[in-house]
């Protein structure tokens, strides 16, 4: 059901009322001093909403009556009458969707202590569920639960009584046996349909006496029901003839052969189990691939001809030309003349080609006695843990640097 009511004014409406009412008076009085209506006007509509603030109550709130299920409730206090409950409900209110909702109540009868699974009435606002009253005035004592309990009817006062009715179960046949009917000989057994069939009991059958002969069994006293079925034991087959050829080769078992003796070796030599897992001493291993077979290099040229002339003064073998370009072979070397007009002078430190060779000094002075102009003679250019370049500096037609290079051992040198 629900009720409606006014809504007291909150305090701070009243103070908000009051600061306004006081600045709106201060406007009204400032604008009679300047003589100016429209200050004026604008104090007298700040004091006329001060009023509004501080008087004029909102509208009434609608509640609804609903219940709260107790999910969870604190402790309560073991010394005094009254204490401070946290309360975990669920709302079930018409018209509202179930809510689970928290409350704290500073002060609750501890006579009237909410326990698990207790149901509470309780107020929620329609407009603001959030807005939960727990109507303790309405909720009984522990004592008058106890005792609208001990006014029930007999049957209903076991607070269980559905299960008791909901177990219960027709007797089974041996709840009427006494304990000392297990050690009696003349209890009467029950009834076995599968042995109603038979004649007697065992202790009621004539015993059979039966002597074992190689013709078969002989009964000497009483009677068999189903005499065993008696006959010759099967004999083995005889095997077939087998053919002349067919002997000459199934003489033997194979499975009966003797296993030969193991030969007496000598343990093998270090040198043999070498020989076994790395090869013949002295074979050299096989070359594992490289990814890389070989170094080429384009040069770009203004005058292919001259190129082509200068380079086969150096050792190089034309391979191939087409228009505009050449390539020259020396070795697993190539190089690409590539001719361009209107190039821009090329700088040495970009381009360096080295050429090696096998011996620096002879082709130094071949190179020297053909016409070509060295930078720097033969010397050390480069010295590591190992080896040390030498190398020889000179210049093609087009400025490329090229240059004349040894590897040799620091032991060599």
């Amino acid at each position: 059901m629900a009720n409606g009511g006014n809504r007291p004014i909150a305090p701070v409406r009243k103070l908000i009322g009051a600061g306004l009412g006081t600045v709106a008076t201060f406007i009204m009085l400032f604008g009679l001093g300047m003589t100016s209506w429209s200050i004026v006007a604008l104090g007298v509509a700040l004091l006329v909403l001060a009023v509004a603030l501080a008087t004029v109550r909102g509208g009434g709130r609608t509640w609804v009556v609903g219940l709260g299920h107790v999910h969870s409730a604190s402790e309560p206090p073991t010394q005094y009458a009254f204490g401070r409950c946290e309360l975990q409900i669920v709302i079930d209110a018409p018209g509202l969707p179930p809510r689970s909702k928290k409350i704290i109540e500073p002060r609750v009868p501890v006579a009237k202590w909410p326990s698990l699974g207790q149901t509470l009435p309780v107020r929620v606002a329609l407009d603001d569920q959030r807005h939960v009253r727990i109507l303790w005035d309405e909720v009984p004592t522990h004592a008058e639960n106890a005792a609208t309990i001990a006014d029930l009817p007999p049957e209903y006062a076991d607070p269980e009584p559905v299960e008791e009715v909901l177990i219960a179960q027709e007797a089974p046949p041996w709840a009427d046996r006494a304990p000392e009917d297990d050690f009696r000989d003349d209890f009467p057994p029950a009834p076995d349909p599968l042995l109603d069939d038979l004649a007697g009991r065992p202790h009621d059958r004539e015993p059979v006496v039966v002597h074992q002969r190689p013709g078969g069994p002989v009964v000497l006293e009483g009677q068999l029901v189903e005499p065993p079925a008696a006959g010759p034991l099967p004999r083995r087959a005889t095997p077939a003839q087998r053919t002349p050829a067919e002997e000459r080769f199934d003489r033997v078992d194979p499975i009966d052969v003797p296993l030969d003796e193991p030969a007496d070796e000598a343990p093998p030599t270090p040198e043999e189990l070498d020989e076994a897992i790395f090869g013949p001493a002295g074979a050299e291993p096989a070359e594992v691939p490289s990814p890389i077979s070989g170094v080429g290099i384009t040069l770009l040229v203004t005058d292919l001809d001259r190129s082509l002339d200068f380079y086969r003064e150096l050792g190089f073998t034309e391979f191939d030309r087409g228009a505009g370009n050449a390539v020259l072979t020396s070795g697993a070397t190539r190089l690409v003349l590539r001719q361009v007009t209107g190039a821009a002078p090329i700088s040495r430190r970009l381009v360096h080609v080295n050429l090696e060779v096998d011996d620096i000094q002879a082709a130094y002075e071949r190179l020297r006695g053909s016409g070509v102009r060295f930078t720097y003679a033969p010397r050390v250019v480069n010295r590591g843990t190992k080896l040390e370049v030498w190398a020889a500096a000179f210049k093609d037609p087009d400025g490329h640097g090229v240059a004349l290079t040894q590897w040799r051992t620091l032991a060599d040198a």
